[in-house]
């Protein structure tokens, strides 16, 4: 964070330019206010009062205006001039003003600021003591800042010392000129928190008093303590006389400032009178009545930032030294202050960039109740004003919740005799001064002063790597010594620590307000960590964390042939690998039932894609991409370090093909959390399926690791396929896994968990099957044989099924022609000539049935291989082997997916491209074939169905 610039030009200046309302009532007047040209504000090198004789010693002495106009301005930067102003007030009558001054306001320039700290304070009985009737007090030579001549209405007046008192509550300082044995007057300074930070100097509800005011100058001193000003020096009370030593050490109370760009310096005066309450002079802002401009300053190459003797410097440290682990953080950084009145000031600090040590990022943990500022919390009043404060707030208390809260801040100046304390806040996302995704405010507030400072920093995450840098620029030109910074610790501690053990240096760039006559200085500082997350050992990379993630899957109800909704959660450590894709394998028979579902369409995944914005999470939330229909199931992703990672939850897709696969999963999780909204997380995941076991092969695109530059630290992936009626059990109860593999930072961690379902032995096992022929009957026949398999609901599936043909039916090896090759069958170009037969599949699982040709194929075997190469949503590819069985010919088909089938039907040819030949008349007698069944559950099912045939009355 950048400090504010020295234009410490002299708080005591405010009294001269306010002098004059209060003293208070002549005669109401026809007019009232500033006379035109009397107004001046001048920076100058020590000019002595002008000497008069009178037998008064208030009398004896003038603030020589006329020679202070005539001699030069003192505008070097960082010097420390004396400070003078002086003003009249209109006369419609020669000798008196015109009304009784109430209020009065008066505003500095920003950075024209004075150090109280130079002298110490008259007390106020002290001080009250020196102006009231009858009383013997009066105020120190140590606490005198300065003179102040006027002249009154009634021909009186005199010159006054300018005290330092105690400061009134709700002001950072107050001044004091006592008018002895008639009044004291009170300057009270308060800060411009609602716009540039410049110093304005009230005097509210004066009291009137027996002399109006005609004419005020008020010098303050650049070093009240200086031995040049022990002429000028008061000592004593209203019988006191001029002439005493300070015994204080010199040390400067103005400082001219250090921003030698700023242009001229305007001062102006405001005022209102008890004739015209609230009826504030001037009407015109403008009015140069009202307005005195001093010269910028120069020489700004000859001061020194960061100074020798008294370096600026930087401490920032982790509260917890642990690899990979939430941890508060404690910044501090310090700038000198050159109180030698002999040398110029340093600078104040203009721009700061901090950049913090690669992978300290922000912990996505600590979105878990986490709160943000908005603008009118913190009193943000707009942007784009001119130089040297282009972002204003309000000056009412910040009034963010306590859940934006992520740090303390403590600022000490040499301007204050005790440390400025405040909170550190998270501004909303995008709604902030920069309209960034991030930024921070710093709030501070001290009633003890009524100073409130707001500040707002600009943090940029790296959207390669997450490292910040924060940003404060334009800073209030006031100074500090000493700036602390305290972001919280423990669980939902803002800042993580980096994954590797060993040194990490944070480094800030500090440019002051006397830029770029001065050059910027680069401030830095190391720490180191030493231990591994969890009291782990120490990783010297990355890649050398280790990668065995806890994993679990499974059904929530696991009997055999019930719907269940499916569960997968996998988890990972702190200091561990980082999770970046997902493979898996799930048991035979652990299915889904697609009937029904609509597919989220390929423009539907294209627009939750294109959601990688800002804000578009909410959006998504309030108008998902996908159809409802298409809903499967819930994704909970947990991501940050720590032991309470923040849990954000998405909705789990059906979509149709992808990556030659011909099904997919769409993930999609607007990435909300706490108060950010990062977009929309997209990841869609093939949906594999083996054609000879309906075997289920998941294969997820890579996780992301970042968005928006803050890394998403993965901890946890949940997938909940709840949708009613959709993942099947399998009918086997024997003991299986899901296995597979998980992607890590440089490694794959093997998966494997457990799966058994029970309950398999309830099942029924009865299929059924028809058989018939068509066609000839007569010996050496070829007919074409339809065979009809059906099974009712509830059963356990088919693992395995052999069907033998009665002795009347042979393989016609004379008709074997063409046979598909397994190359040809793979790559799917399989001639024509090898297709015999036709397969037709209907299962509840899809709105389709599956079909498609039955081959001959190339075999180990002696005869070819039966093949039914079944299409649809899935393909399904059903392998049967052909041999002889006592004279018959056998078809067996030794793997049978473990899904569902009502109903499946297998045609074959016949006549020339028949294989079946009649041995014999199959009308001559009853003729049944020999099936034998095993079911997925281990049930056999063994019987003889009749082989049906077109005979006529003659056969």
């Amino acid at each position: 964070m950048t400090a504010p610039r020295t234009h410490r030009l002299g708080l005591g200046w405010l009294a001269a330019l306010t002098l004059a309302a209060l003293l208070a009532p002549a005669a109401a007047q026809a007019e009232f206010g500033i006379a035109p040209s009397s107004f001046l504000a001048k920076t100058h090198a020590t000019v002595p009062l002008a000497q008069a004789v009178n037998p008064f010693p208030v009398y004896q002495r003038e603030v020589d205006i006329g020679a202070i106009a005539a001699a030069p301005s003192l505008i070097q930067a960082g010097a420390h001039p004396d400070a003078t102003a002086s003003f009249r007030l209109v006369e419609s009558t020669p000798g008196a003003s015109d009304d009784n001054a109430k209020d009065v306001e008066v505003a500095l320039p920003a950075g024209f600021v004075g150090d109280p700290e130079a002298v110490p304070a008259c007390t106020r009985a002290d001080f009250s003591g020196a102006f009231s009737p009858g009383t013997s007090g009066s105020c120190s030579p140590v606490s005198q800042v300065g003179v102040a001549s006027f002249e009154l209405n009634e021909g009186g007046g005199g010159t006054y010392p300018v005290y330092r008192i105690a400061a009134t509550t709700g002001s950072p300082a107050s001044f004091g000129i006592p008018i002895f044995g008639i009044a004291g007057i009170v300057l009270n300074p308060r800060l411009r928190s609602d716009g540039d930070y410049g110093l304005t100097v009230v005097t509210s509800d004066i009291n009137g008093q027996p002399y109006g005011l005609r004419r005020s100058s008020l010098t303050f001193w650049g070093v009240p303590a200086d031995p040049s000003h022990d002429p000028e020096r008061w000592l004593g009370g209203g019988d006191g006389d001029w002439g005493a030593g300070s015994g204080l050490a010199p040390r400067p109370f103005l400082s001219n400032p250090g921003y030698c760009d700023s242009g001229p310096l305007d001062t102006t005066i405001s005022l209102d009178s008890w004739q015209a309450p609230g009826q504030w002079l001037p009407v015109n802002p403008l009015d140069p009545a009202y307005r005195s401009s001093a010269p910028a300053p120069g020489g700004c190459g000859s001061l020194r930032f960061g100074g020798l003797a008294a370096p600026a410097g930087l401490s920032f440290q982790p509260a917890v030294r642990r690899a990979d682990t939430p941890s508060g953080y404690d910044a501090r950084l310090t700038l000198p202050y050159n109180e030698n009145p002999g040398t110029l000031a340093n600078p104040t600090l203009r721009d700061s960039v901090v950049k913090l040590p690669p992978g300290v990022v922000i912990d996505p943990a600590a979105a878990s109740g986490l709160g943000a500022c908005s603008p009118r919390q913190i009193g943000f009043l707009g942007s784009g004003f001119p130089l040297p404060a282009p972002l204003h707030f309000d000056e009412r208390p910040v009034s963010c919740p306590d859940s934006a809260k992520i740090g303390t801040v403590e600022v000490r100046t040499p301007l204050l005799d005790h440390p400025l304390t405040g909170a550190v806040y998270l501004a909303e996302q995008g709604d902030n001064p920069f309209g960034s995704l991030l930024a921070i405010y710093l709030a501070i507030e001290d009633p003890a002063t009524g100073i409130v400072v707001k500040l707002a920093g600009r943090v940029v995450a790296d959207p390669a790597d997450g490292d910040l840098t924060a940003r404060f620029e334009d800073n209030p030109e006031l100074p500090f010594t000493e700036l602390a910074l305290h972001f919280f610790g423990g669980p939902q501690a803002p800042l993580v620590n980096p994954q590797v053990c060993g040194a990490k240096t944070t480094a800030t760039e500090l440019t002051a307000w006397s830029a770029p006559y001065t050059p910027a200085i680069v401030v830095s500082d190391s720490f180191t960590i030493d231990g591994g997350a969890n009291g782990s050992t120490c990783l010297a990379s990355v890649a050398a964390a280790p990668n065995a993630p806890s994993f679990e899957a499974g059904t929530v109800t696991p009997i055999a042939g019930a719907y269940s909704p499916f569960v997968l959660q996998i988890s990972r450590e702190d200091g561990s690998q980082r999770l970046r894709g997902l493979n898996l394998t799930l048991p035979p028979g652990l299915s889904g039932k697609l009937a029904g579902v609509p597919f989220c369409s390929e423009a539907a995944i294209r627009r939750a894609e294109s959601m990688t914005r800002p804000g578009d999470g909410a959006r998504e939330l309030a108008s998902p991409s996908c159809p409802p229909g298409s809903r499967l199931g819930r994704v909970s992703v947990a991501a940050g370090a720590g032991p309470g990672p923040v849990h954000v939850p998405g909705t789990v897709y059906l979509a149709g093909p992808y990556k030659g696969a011909p099904l997919s999963l769409v993930t999609v999780v607007p990435a909300l959390a706490g108060p950010f909204d990062l977009g929309v997380v997209t990841v869609r995941a093939a949906l594999e399926v083996d054609p000879a076991s309906a075997q289920i092969r998941v294969l997820s695109d890579p996780l992301p690791q970042i968005l928006e530059g803050i890394p998403l630290d993965l901890r946890q992936l949940r997938i909940n396929l709840d949708r009613s009626d959709f993942s099947l059990n399998p009918t086997s109860c024997a003991r299986m896994s899901l296995a597979g593999g998980l992607l890590g930072t440089d490694s794959v961690a093997a998966l494997s968990s457990p799966f058994q379902v029970g309950a398999c032995r309830a099942l029924g096992f009865e299929p059924r099957l028809r058989l018939s022929l068509k066609g000839g009957t007569a010996r050496d026949d070829n007919p074409a044989l339809t065979a009809t398999l059906t099974q009712t609901a509830g059963q356990s599936n088919i693992a395995r099924v052999s069907v033998a043909l009665p002795h009347s039916e042979f393989l016609d090896q004379a008709h074997i022609g063409t046979i598909c090759t397994r190359i040809q069958f793979a790559a799917e170009v399989c001639p024509p000539a090898s297709i015999y037969g036709h397969a037709r599949a209907i299962t509840p699982l899809l709105d389709q049935p599956l079909e498609g040709p039955v081959y001959l194929r190339s075999s180990s075997h002696p005869l070819p291989d039966l093949v039914a190469a079944l299409h649809g949503q899935v393909d399904i590819v059903l392998d049967g082997r052909i041999d002889a069985v006592r004279g018959g010919i056998r078809t067996t088909f030794s793997t049978v997916p473990d899904v569902p089938v009502s109903k499946f039907v297998l045609r074959m040819r016949g006549g020339k491209r028949g294989l079946l030949v009649n041995s014999t008349s199959i009308c001559n007698a009853t003729k049944r074939a020999t099936v034998q069944a095993r079911g997925q559950n281990g049930v056999a099912h063994d019987f003889a169905p009749l082989l049906q045939a077109q005979c006529s009355k003659r056969d």
